[in-house]
């Protein structure tokens, strides 16, 4: 019951829906195969997605593929991180903010950097350095959390992530970029990314800017999620 009630708080929270809008463009990295399309609709409704099965890294995916989304082994999990921080770095250059991936000299305690950095003033005579965090909402820790509202695991991830950067945030604006795996951003990840489209609008005249990036930023997610998901069917891990 906690299960299908976190699909349902999850399908209509602010903009999770936005990817069901965009055209299928290739070109555009917008363009998903029915397979992809199949995985999205079920894992977002609570459908079954497979039979069970015995995953390359020794753990057991149910047939709602639950494990497939967090499985540590999964290669789909780094490059869902890797894609969607490119979609914001390249956003700077949208409205001509210089901006750097992983920028050397900032390191928090455990010498892990941020994922970007834009190179002129943001707010506050400060730049922007900001960090992707995307996590599973249906993940056994954060269950109960989830299921209290929309946005509480990211919110929580934000916090999280806010504390680990803390030494940061006497020169600069860190920005966490908090995301649910099916559709809810953090408060301030959404105020953060309305305020940058606004920007790109702005530059471009085109007032769906805000859907636009969501859509990108949604076909990225459900395409990882798909090779997540195919990886573990795999038997050999190394095939």
């Amino acid at each position: 019951m906690t299960w299908l009630l976190i699909i349902i708080i999850i399908i209509i929270a602010p903009h999770s829906g936005d990817w069901l809008l965009a055209l299928p463009i290739a070109n555009c990295g917008l363009r998903l195969d029915d397979e992809a399309v199949r995985v999205a609709v079920s894992m977002r409704l609570g459908l079954a997605l497979c039979a069970p099965h015995s995953c390359p890294c020794g753990g057991q995916v149910d047939a709602q593929g639950v494990h497939a989304m967090v499985c540590k082994k999964a290669p789909g999990r780094i490059a869902r991180h890797q894609v969607l921080n490119g979609i914001i770095w390249r956003s700077w250059g949208s409205v001509s903010i210089p901006a750097t991936k992983e920028p050397p000299g900032l390191v928090r305690q455990d010498d892990k950097r941020p994922d970007g950095l834009i190179l002129i003033p943001w707010k506050g005579g400060k730049s922007l350095a900001w960090d992707v965090t995307v996590v599973s909402t249906l993940a056994q820790s954060y269950v109960n959390k989830a299921a209290i509202g929309a946005g509480t695991v990211a919110e929580l991830t934000a916090k999280q992530k806010l504390r680990k950067y803390s030494n940061l945030t006497t020169n600069l604006i860190f920005q966490p970029i908090a995301v649910q795996n099916f559709g809810a951003f953090s408060s301030s990840s959404s105020d953060f990314i309305s305020a940058l489209c606004h920007k790109i609008s702005s530059v471009s005249g085109e007032e769906r800017e805000t859907s636009f990036f969501f859509q990108r930023m949604w076909h990225c997610n459900d395409s990882m999620q798909f090779f997540c998901t195919t990886f573990s069917y795999q038997d050999d891990p190394d095939q």
